[in-house]
């Protein structure tokens, strides 16, 4: 399913950009141009694997996939392609350091229960015979301590709904199964994030059934592996976010940054801590407000925020910024010379960022990208 981004809002005391390196242009760049793929750092720490998306020059989700090799930063086609071109597909390494590719939007097919596994070392892909128990777009795919993966929520265009179902992929039998119990709110577009007690956090998103209004959520909830149980969290966020991100940070609490709120971005971020089960604004405000961007955690600990749809310009943004934990503080960067929201960001172990493709929408206009980038920050740690 195909989604239009509609915000209206104006930024006001957006903090000083840092003296940072530019963006270096990777040429040429990938071998097709890809919004919403699906992306992971391959488990070399040299490679990343970018895989299917929306192409706007082929009119269709895309089968084939790139692979970026850091030591020669290049980019090179896959030599299988998927058996189901995808777009909003969720991508996982597992333990033994395959890639699972789950669910996600098909032009002809609607949303996917199918999950596929590519093996770094052939470069090719296998469908896997068990599916999930229902097909799923914009979910969250969360591993876990114990590697299985929790698939939750998402919409599903053949129930013309968003889900309240959750499946579990248990790697070392290949298959899915779905959990007993709901979570507490249908939803989709919602973030994730994996506590350090191995629970998982699941906050906003969006409620949606076709042909009525769709509705924001500020709520969150909380998935315990041990009971295989969803509840809410003691108290819901301070404003509602469709397509924000949700990060851990070192000290266990995770930030919420961006997302839509109705016809607004807020730029207040929030913090979730598990100790009191509860949420607090963030002291300092993003620098550019921002939804259906990408956020990576760098070695030293800070996070990098990079692009999305903007509310103040009425288009992407190619904006990006650091939060610091440290001082609570968003610091903007060196912009990505193409803005887009949906695009991969990759971050490696020396703390290079990858950022590539994604949808441009400007002025009317929108199209898919091939390009990449890369950059280097200095390192905070001495």
């Amino acid at each position: 399913m195909k989604w239009t981004l509609l915000l209206p809002l104006c930024v006001i005391g957006a903090p000083a950009m840092a003296q940072t390196p530019a963006w270096t242009p990777i040429k040429p760049g990938m071998c097709d141009s890809r919004w919403a793929p699906s992306a992971v750092l391959l488990p070399d720490g040299l490679s990343a694997l970018i895989a299917g998306g929306f192409s706007y020059d082929a009119g269709s989700c895309l089968a084939t996939a790139d692979v970026f090799d850091k030591t020669t930063n290049s980019f090179h086609r896959t030599k299988g392609n998927l058996t189901y071109p995808r777009d909003f597909a969720a991508a996982s390494v597992l333990p033994d350091g395959m890639v699972l590719i789950i669910g996600g939007y098909n032009t002809s097919l609607g949303s996917l229960a199918t999950g596929e596994v590519f093996d770094p070392k052939t470069e090719m892909f296998r469908l896997l015979p068990s599916r999930m128990s229902k097909p799923r777009e914009l979910f969250t795919a969360t591993t876990l301590a114990d590697g299985r993966i929790l698939c939750a929520g998402g919409f599903d265009t053949h129930s013309r709904r968003t889900l309240a179902t959750a499946d579990l992929y248990d790697p070392k039998t290949q298959t899915f199964s779905q959990v007993p119990g709901l979570m507490r709110e249908d939803r989709f577009g919602q973030a994730a994030a994996l506590l350090k007690d191995g629970r998982v956090l699941i906050a906003g998103g969006k409620h949606w059934f076709v042909g009525k209004p769709d509705k924001p959520s500020a709520t969150a909830e909380i998935f315990d592996p041990a009971t295989n149980t969803f509840r809410r969290t003691k108290s819901p966020m301070a404003f509602a976010r469709d397509r924000a991100t949700a990060t851990l940070l070192a000290d266990g609490t995770v930030l919420i940054a961006g997302g839509q709120n109705g016809e607004s971005g807020p730029r207040e971020a929030e913090i979730y801590d598990p100790v009191t089960d509860e949420f607090h604004t963030a002291p300092k405000p993003l620098g550019t407000p921002r939804m259906a961007h990408s956020t990576e955690t760098l070695p030293d600990g800070r996070l990098l925020l990079i692009g999305g749809w903007s509310p103040p310009i009425h288009a992407t943004t190619g904006a990006a910024e650091v939060f610091d934990p440290a001082t609570d503080a968003f610091t903007p960067i060196s912009s990505v010379p193409d803005s887009s929201h949906d695009q991969a960001l990759i971050v490696f172990p020396d703390g290079a960022a990858l950022a590539a493709g994604g949808k441009w929408v400007e002025g009317g206009k929108e199209s898919s990208l091939a390009t990449a980038f890369l950059l280097k920050l200095p390192s905070n740690n001495p």
